[in-house]
């Protein structure tokens, strides 16, 4: 318990207005502790209700709870037109979640979940002994092997009065090349520095709104030139691939070479070539290096781990709800929190198990020592709680706090304390 307590200022708990929350349309949920965070062994007491907005079903509700995953361990079928709310109490032995259903009328809810010992929420992947040495020995093999290659052009199509933008790339292995959007402020420098990946699917190809004096840089886990319009984006993502699905037989490209060896995955050369492209622009005169920031989400959360630690050189990072965390925990009874080794092709995940530790998020985290902020909501299927807490308890960093969201799914949140935090320091004029 005292564990626990120390712990507990890293923990932040806060409810959602009805304009930013994720939460289901029909039914509410309350619970007696407002960030939805229990100590093993305690009792949380959960409130269920119709909204002032919802629709009222006809009929009876099932309500049940599982264990963050599989296994249902309480259930009750209610008639809420008799009984429009109704109580119960849960507990939970062991560390991790108990998520609450709704099912009826045409209507089925997933609600929050309740956290039980956050802080011993460990990851239940195992750490290779030489996944530090494999890493620095593959970006100091990509450096021997391939030459840089910078390609910067001026992008006038998305450049402003205030701002110049270029679509740069750099090369890593087997002649790929990773991509991205770099928009500088007009002005003299240095200027600090905001990295973002985005998050699963074709990628941007334009940079986001700018903060008055930072530089943006936008890396795309993609290894194809950016489009000039949305449509030709989506076009070329597609092709791309459909391409890597017919080479591995695995539909995604998350899932890709995970059975074929440690330099197989997808993830091998973009993460490489990211970092790569981070040294790079660190050394340009008018980026300061000592203020480069990372800002990301799902996808852009696992790599915003990914590359904290890799590159090592950030002086602030602020992850929400990141991918690729915890990927083997299945094997212990847990729901990994992104399943991309447990949906391999039942023919390739024995040899996909060998590889994904060496790209498990969490190993990541275990050595990053940069203050980390990090947001998770405790409705998000996308990328699971678990994983994202696993991932947050592996930091070695000794500044670090997560903020765990009650009724938030799998969504970002602008103009967090986390996100002031950020960006605290104030850019050079």
């Amino acid at each position: 318990m005292s564990r626990c307590r120390n712990w507990s200022a890293a923990i932040a708990g806060t409810m959602l207005s009805a304009a930013c929350s994720a939460a289901p349309a029909h039914f509410s949920v309350q619970t007696d502790a407002t960030n939805g965070c229990y100590a093993v062994g305690a009792t949380a007491t959960v409130e269920v209700g119709i909204k002032e907005s919802g629709r009222r079903p006809k009929g009876p509700v099932e309500a049940w709870v599982d264990d963050g995953w599989t296994n249902v361990v309480w259930r009750r079928t209610v008639d809420m037109a008799q009984e429009p709310t109704f109580k119960f109490t849960l507990t939970r032995a062991t560390p991790g979640t108990l998520r609450i259903h709704l099912r009826g009328d045409g209507m089925r809810e997933k609600l929050d979940r309740e956290v039980f010992g956050v802080c011993d929420i460990r990851p239940l992947t195992p750490f290779p002994d030489d996944f530090k040495s494999y890493w620095k020995g593959e970006c100091e093999r990509l450096e021997r092997e391939v030459p840089i290659a910078v390609e910067k052009t001026p992008a006038p199509d998305l450049s402003r009065p205030d701002r110049a933008v270029f679509r740069v790339s750099v090369a890593t292995f087997n002649g790929g090349r990773i991509y991205g959007i770099l928009a500088v402020p007009k002005g003299d420098g240095p200027f600090p520095v905001c990295v973002r990946v985005p998050g699963a699917g074709a990628g941007q190809i334009a940079p986001p709104p700018l903060r008055p004096g930072w530089i943006s840089l936008t890396i795309n886990v993609h290894g194809f030139p950016l489009g000039k319009t949305k449509a030709e984006q989506k076009e070329r993502f597609e092709a791309w691939q459909s391409a890597l699905a017919k080479e591995s037989g695995e539909p995604r490209y998350q899932r890709f070479g995970f059975a074929a060896g440690r330099d197989k995955p997808f993830y091998h050369n973009t993460i490489l070539g990211m970092v790569r492209m981070l040294d790079w622009l660190a050394k340009e005169p008018y980026a300061d290096a000592s203020r480069f920031v990372y800002l990301g989400g799902s996808q852009g959360g696992g790599f915003g781990l990914y590359l904290t630690s890799a590159w090592g050189r950030f002086a602030k990072s602020l992850i929400f709800f990141p991918n690729m965390c915890d990927m083997l925990a299945y094997r212990e009874g847990r729901q990994p929190g992104s399943e991309h080794i447990l949906n391999q092709t039942p023919e390739h995940r024995l040899a996909a198990e060998q590889t994904g530790p060496y790209y498990d998020a969490c190993n990541f985290a275990r050595l990053i020592h940069t203050p980390v902020r990090m947001i998770h909501g405790l409705s998000d299927d996308n990328c699971n709680t678990e994983g994202g807490i696993a991932a947050f308890n592996a930091l070695a960093s000794k500044d670090k706090k997560l903020m765990l969201i009650p009724g938030l799914g799998h969504r970002w949140l602008k103009d967090t304390e986390y996100e002031r935090w950020l960006f605290a320091d104030a850019p050079r004029q």
